[in-house]
């Protein structure tokens, strides 16, 4: 298994975390317009000609805290998920491993680490993703020959699959065409890489890329049009939405949103057309509905600590979110939402 030094952890820990202004703010009042900590950057003209911020009811619609599905302490702790088609809960643990809820635990409170099941093992997990046949890909962003995606076939050994430089982070399985969506954060870039193994840009937008973290979260409407987080531009984070060609390529891109109200966007979710963002240095999870306003609907006085990821249980409208807690690992869990 790969040093702890080469995790996220560790590199959010180090200079990156001051560069990116992700410095979790569990003691932070919620309600605070959120403030970049960032070093000061220089808008790009294609930032500039953005449509103004939307504006954030700042307000909470949680009527309680938070359900600690799964508790995981120390520094192991969760960043991503997926499902599956039998309804089993995948999350990827920083320091290189998969393990699985099953489903039909996945209603239960109070588990810890010893009542799932570790699956593989790897240099690092960051993004998560689970094929049709049961592969289960993993994006590892180890800053060394090991980043890239990693493939785990069912009762086949671990491999990578294609290696990508940079912040390999979020994966989204595009089962028509036998490939998946990467994000890579450093360089602002969308890969598409099959499971063959073949690379190919497949969205290079100035938007993606800043002076900060750039594209992260990725996921896709039910029109099959794919949306994008970019963590941090500016004072702001940002969601693009690019629709599909027929013939599988990136259509033009727009932007859905662009507010201080989802800066630290990480992972992110669909439904009903309504986009859930994981705003992870401000400890929140943001809805944002059709028109580009944007709604509160968890902070840190529900137990956020840096949510990472943000994900529907394809059979209910429990939203599972994950606890990076990257300053406080002892708050790093699984947790879930009545929505």
């Amino acid at each position: 298994m790969l040093d702890d030094s080469l995790t996220r952890r560790a590199l959010l820990a180090s200079g990156v975390a001051a560069t990116l202004g992700l410095t979790g703010c569990a003691e932070t009042d919620p309600s605070s317009t959120p403030v970049d900590t960032a070093t000061g950057d220089t808008a790009t003209a294609t930032e500039t000609a953005l449509t103004t911020p939307q504006p954030d009811t700042q307000a909470s619609t949680s009527t309680s805290s938070l359900e600690t599905v799964v508790s995981i302490p120390g520094e192991r702790v969760p960043e991503n998920m997926a499902f599956d088609a039998d309804g089993n809960l995948y999350f990827g643990i920083t320091a290189g491993e998969v393990r699985r809820l099953s489903s039909d635990r996945i209603g239960e409170t109070g588990l810890t680490l010893a009542d799932t099941e570790q699956l593989v093992t790897m240099p690092g997990a960051v993004g998560v993703e689970i094929g049709p046949d049961g592969t289960v890909y993993v994006a590892a962003a180890t800053q060394d020959d090991n980043a890239g995606v990693w493939a785990a076939p069912p009762g086949d050994e671990v491999s990578q699959l294609v290696g990508i430089s940079g912040f390999p982070n979020d994966i989204l399985f595009d089962v028509g065409r036998s490939r998946m969506l990467v994000t890579e954060s450093s360089s602002g870039v969308v890969y598409a890489v099959g499971t063959d193994g073949l690379r190919e840009r497949w969205l290079d937008d100035d938007r993606l890329a800043t002076e900060s973290f750039g594209a992260n979260g990725i996921t896709r409407g039910t029109d099959g049009t794919i949306y994008i987080a970019v963590t941090q531009a500016g004072e702001t984070g940002r969601l693009i939405e690019v629709p599909v060609q027929p013939d599988g390529s990136a259509g033009e891109a727009s932007t859905v949103s662009e507010t201080e109200a989802i800066l630290g966007a990480d992972g992110i979710t669909i439904r009903d057309g309504d986009i859930y963002v994981a705003a992870n240095s401000q400890n929140r999870v943001v809805r944002v509905d059709t028109g580009g306003t944007t709604e509160t609907i968890a902070t840190a006085d529900d137990g956020l600590v840096f949510p990472s990821d943000v994900l529907f249980d394809p059979t209910s409208n429990d939203l599972f979110i994950c606890n990076f807690a990257n300053q406080s690992p002892d708050d790093g869990a699984i947790l879930r939402k009545k929505i």
